[in-house]
């Protein structure tokens, strides 16, 4: 007779060391894979922070340097015009009320009145022929850094006017009394500022950069102003070194550290190495000075050679290449370029900073896991014995009952749960043992074929639901889209409807103010009594100037309501209004209408226009004006890139467009090609973004490409393709959905 064997150890006992020990292992694993999942992903996200960081930054560099360039557009534009005024003036009677010789034969701005805070200085070294065109220079550069040195100063610390003669008209609030106290052995005309926008080192006449200057500490934008093709002045702007060191120096990622060094290996900027007030650079490569005479404590071994690692690793990177990794320091680089000065600017990131975060998250989770598993086993150690060991131990001893031959099994145990059901069961299992047998081969058998019939059709309606749940989710962008673009079109025609109103009023007052002057100088023609001829002579000049500066509010203030009515008719929010249209009469009628305003537009301008429309064409279902409208618009820039190619080559130059249709089947093609000036490469991406233009200040809105492709894609949903090379062609191509009607 076989019986059951007594267990030598407890189920519950075994059972809880193997959970916990293959628990603990898992653990082990997961703590360990956690620490480089975070690790990596921790990395990437510091990698990506650092890259984006290292961008911005070089953006808000590159930003003022921009800013500053486009200072000098406006101030070089003014200069010039200021100095056209004073050609029919006589510059004496002013020029000696402002200016003054001292006995060194300088001449600088009169102590009485004068106020550098709030006006320029002036200085004029000894020995210059000041004749009536060296005061008219002197005069229009004052009157243009008296107009805008105040208001460029919010962002830069000065704005000065340089002359040939080694003179400088400056306004610089920090050093009030500069002009009356520099020493005239300082302005030496071989200074840099003064000889690097000269016609022989800039022959190309474009903005340049210096190099770091000792007083103040600064790099300066100079740009060389022309009148009638002769150098005449220069325009400057300083950005002081330090001011560059606290922006630089108080914004990095955490844990990493910004520094700043030119292509030349000079180091400009380095949170841990202070330079001494007069040094302002340290050659990382070959510093011949010595170290005590440029830091305020002296550099050691170890850091010049990381420093020297820095510069040559970021040297070799390929192009464009943003994030590097120095393996022998163990840390992340991130690179800017700034343009201009050509200054690299880095961000250095130790990779102990990502790994110390990743490890410190780890390690929780190793704590909290091997506390819950220790919680856990206590738990199932307390319900497996009372649960699961005693009702067990009856199952033994019915076992060997069973085992014996006694088939009349009785467990007194009256549970409800699994357990109680097994027990019940099992007192019936000696009786029906071989029916229930039967019984089972035959639902398995017929189980089978149901599981394998009910997968087949679940799987089918995953695949229709997965289906619809993807067109949902498309519709439903689709609608949140175009409620956006339909708030922000009212929005922007909200407000471009609100600025209209007062800028109405102000052209139209600007046009009475042009009639008011014109009858107020007819009567100062009768030379009314009391009246001398000086003082007509200054009225009339004050005259002039009105009448310039209302005819420059009345051109800005219309070409501000053109932009205004561009906005208005790009924010417009339209109804898909489509009707049946024949394409090729819409695309000759947009072609008469191009034809017809050549002649005001371009005068003069004969273009050939060449016309290849498909007849199989046919009508077409779209919205019509907005369609022509789209057509209208490439058609005025293709004349108006031709335009500019004539004006570019010259008579020789035949101006062509070429407009085709075609008919593809479910598609129809519209190709529009000029033979002008073509776009940059780099542009192509820019084009249709709105109020972007490659058209000079004061031509184009940039509105027109993009209400273009609003109309052709989202309103029709076809497609437009731009192809063009520079000082070749332009090529853009329209595709529309076939939605064929009847006539």
């Amino acid at each position: 007779m076989l019986s059951a064997h007594r267990p030598r150890s407890s189920l519950a006992r075994s059972t809880l060391t193997q959970m916990g020990v293959r628990v603990a292992v898992i653990i082990a694993l997961a703590t360990l894979l956690s620490y480089l999942h975070i690790f990596r992903a921790f990395r990437e996200e510091a990698l990506g922070q650092l890259e984006r960081s290292v961008l911005r930054r070089g953006q808000q560099e590159q930003a003022i340097r921009a800013q500053a360039e486009g200072h000098h557009v406006v101030l070089r534009k003014a200069m010039q015009e200021r100095l056209r005024a004073w050609q029919s003036l006589d510059p004496r009677p002013r020029f000696d009320s402002l200016f003054m010789s001292l006995p060194d034969g300088t001449i600088r701005n009169r102590p009485e009145g004068f106020d550098g805070t709030s006006m320029p200085g002036v200085f004029i070294p000894n020995g210059v022929t000041v004749d009536d065109d060296f005061r008219r220079r002197i005069l229009a550069a004052y009157d243009v850094v008296d107009l805008y040195g105040p208001a460029f100063h919010v962002r830069f610390t000065n704005t000065y006017i340089l002359l040939p003669e080694a003179a400088i008209v400056i306004y610089w609030p920090e050093q009030p009394t500069w002009c009356l106290d520099v020493d005239p052995a300082a302005m030496d005309p071989d200074f840099e500022l003064f000889s690097i926008n000269t016609p022989r080192r800039n022959p190309q006449r474009r903005m340049n950069w210096t190099a770091i200057t000792v007083e103040p500490i600064s790099i300066s934008l100079a740009t060389p102003v022309d009148l009638d093709g002769r150098h005449v002045a220069s325009i400057g702007h300083d950005i002081l070194i330090e001011e560059l060191k606290a922006r630089t120096l108080n914004d990095s990622p955490p844990g990493a550290y910004n520094l700043i060094f030119t292509n030349e290996a000079e180091l400009i900027v380095h949170p841990g190495m202070r330079m001494k007030t007069g040094a302002f650079a340290y050659n990382i490569l070959n510093e011949e000075r010595p170290l005590e005479t440029i830091f305020e404590q002296a550099l050691s071994t170890e850091e010049r050679t990381h420093l020297r690692a820095i510069f040559e690793r970021v040297k070799g990177r390929a192009p464009g290449q943003i994030v590097l990794e120095l393996p022998e320091y163990d840390e992340y680089l991130a690179v800017a370029w700034l343009n201009g000065p050509d200054w690299n600017l880095v961000t250095v990131l130790p990779r102990h900073t990502v790994s110390s975060a990743a490890f410190g998250a780890a390690r929780y989770v190793l704590v909290f896991g091997l506390a819950s598993l220790v919680m856990e086993l206590l738990i199932m150690s307390w319900v497996l014995r009372r649960q699961i060991s005693q009702p067990l131990r009856a199952f033994t001893q019915a076992t060997d009952q069973v085992t014996a031959g006694d088939f009349q099994v009785a467990f007194h145990d009256s549970r409800d749960d699994e357990l109680g059901q097994l027990a019940r069961g099992f007192e019936l299992m000696a009786h029906e043992l071989q029916r229930r047998e039967a019984a089972l081969r035959e639902a398995n058998e017929g189980l089978e074929s149901r599981i394998e019939a009910r997968t087949r059709e679940l799987r089918e309606k995953n695949l229709e639901l997965e289906g619809t749940l993807k067109q949902l989710e498309e519709t439903q962008e689709l609608l949140v889209e175009k409620e956006r673009l339909a708030s922000l079109g009212a929005l922007m025609a909200g407000i471009a409807h609100e600025i209209k109103n007062p800028l109405n009023f102000v052209n139209n007052f600007a046009q009475l103010s042009v009639g008011l002057v014109q009858e107020l100088r007819e009567e100062l023609k009768g030379h009314p009594p009391g009246l001398e001829g000086s003082s007509l002579q200054r009225m009339d000049e004050l005259l002039t100037w009105l009448e310039q500066n209302v005819g420059k509010v009345e051109e800005h203030g219309k070409r501000a309501d053109s932009i205004l009515r561009t906005m208005q008719l790009h924010s417009h929010v339209r109804v898909n209004e489509r009707k049946p249209t024949d394409l090729n009469a819409l695309v000759e009628e947009q072609l008469d209408l191009v034809s017809q305003s050549l002649r005001s537009t371009h005068p003069g301008l004969e273009v050939l226009f060449h016309k290849e429309l498909d007849p199989a064409l046919g009508w077409v279902e779209l919205a019509p004006q907005d369609f022509g409208r789209a057509l209208l618009n490439i058609l005025n820039n293709s004349l108006y890139a031709v335009a500019e190619k004539r004006k570019q080559v010259g008579p020789g130059f035949t101006p062509e467009v070429r407009v085709s249709s075609r008919s593809e089947g479910a598609r129809v093609r519209i190709l529009i090609r000029d033979n002008g000036t073509g776009i940059p490469r780099k542009l192509h991406d820019k084009v249709f973004s709105p109020f972007f233009t490659t058209k000079p200040v004061g031509v184009g809105t940039g509105l027109g490409l993009a209400i273009c492709q609003d109309v052709v894609v989202r309103q029709h949903g076809g497609e437009l393709r731009l192809d063009s090379v520079e000082g070749q062609y332009t090529e853009l191509l329209l595709v529309l959905p076939r939605v064929d009607v009847k006539r």
